[in-house]
């Protein structure tokens, strides 16, 4: 009788102890959220992923937090968050360069993003803009064009090997036929600064980005990356009017991760915040004005998503490792 009284005794403060891990999910979130961005505050990324963080806060009513992680042109925030624990409470911003090229850039770093993060939401894309100095001799890409295919070639910035806006130029290279100089930086800040002083010849950075230098006067904005004209630059070529350039597309687009395993309830609860704004308009037009389009995409679909972006940037990233 005493053995029975133990052992029933026994399962019923385990029971106790166990029911509320398996209702965690269910209760989420019931602690702060914290967001890592593998760049520094200022650049395109950092303002959607800082976007990204302020939606879920509003939507799940929890505390969410921001932290800048740069390094490895973004690798850094990628490894960490792929070490963390999957329970929804270390998430990860990530693009073109984090997800897709630094598989292939920085081996070392140990993670595969494609197999060791899962995709939570895509939240918005950008076209790229070419900027030069608000001084610079370049006025059109055909002045950037000629000057490349000389013996001195020029000097471009990245915000970091492997990110958008380095394989926006190496694609542009490729196709143009001219000699370029890569100079990455932690971010797309510190190399705009060194770009606005004509210590770079020309950048292909996120609009949203570079658009307050636009704005101000520091920067000029000779094409852009999209198809088409944007219509709020009616007047500002893209890139693929160029001779020798026809069909030339880039777009950045910047979506959230979390580590594997993570609880697919939890992925949707987060997907679902970033997704279904019940002030849509509202909330796109907001993300639109700052140089962004609002392009939300749930689990599923941002997965099948990835694999046609890696299938269409990882050999770009291949031949540029390969230099």
């Amino acid at each position: 009788m005493h053995r029975r009284t133990f052992t029933a005794l026994s399962l019923s403060l385990f029971c106790a102890a166990v029911l509320p891990l398996a209702h965690a999910s269910d209760a989420y979130p019931n602690k702060p959220i914290k967001v890592l961005i593998g760049y520094p505050p200022g650049g395109g990324t950092d303002v959607a992923g800082r976007a990204m963080a302020q939606r879920i806060q509003d939507q799940l009513k929890s505390t969410v937090y921001v932290e800048n992680r740069p390094g490895a042109g973004g690798g850094l925030a990628t490894v960490t968050a792929a070490r963390a624990a999957p329970d929804g409470y270390t998430l990860v911003v990530g693009g073109i360069g984090t997800q897709i090229a630094n598989r292939t850039l920085f081996p070392d770093l140990g993670v595969d993003p494609m197999k060791d993060l899962d995709p939570v939401a895509n939240f918005s894309s950008t076209p790229l803009a070419v900027v030069v100095a608000a001084d610079s001799p370049f006025k059109t890409v055909a002045d950037l064009i000629k000057a490349g295919k000389t013996e001195k070639g020029l000097m471009y910035g990245s915000g970091g090997a492997g990110s958008a806006t380095h394989l926006s130029v190496v694609l542009f290279g490729e196709m143009a036929g001219t000699k370029l100089t890569h100079v990455p930086y932690k971010g797309s800040s510190p190399a705009n600064v060194d770009l606005v002083s004509g210590r770079l010849d020309f950048m292909i950075d996120i609009l949203s980005s570079v658009k307050p230098l636009i704005d101000g006067g520091r920067l000029r904005m000779i094409a852009v990356t999209a198809k088409s004209r944007l219509p709020q630059y009616p007047n500002v070529p893209a890139l693929a009017e160029t001779p020798g350039l026809t069909g030339y597309e880039s777009l950045n687009w910047t979506g959230l991760f979390a580590p594997k395993g993570t609880d697919p309830k939890v992925i949707k609860l987060v997907s679902d915040a970033l997704n279904n704004p019940p002030d849509y308009a509202a909330f796109k037009a907001k993300v639109d004005a700052s140089g962004a389009t609002y392009t939300p995409m749930p689990s599923d679909k941002f997965t099948s998503f990835l694999k046609e972006e890696y299938n269409r940037w990882n050999p770009i990233a291949e031949r540029e490792l390969k230099k």
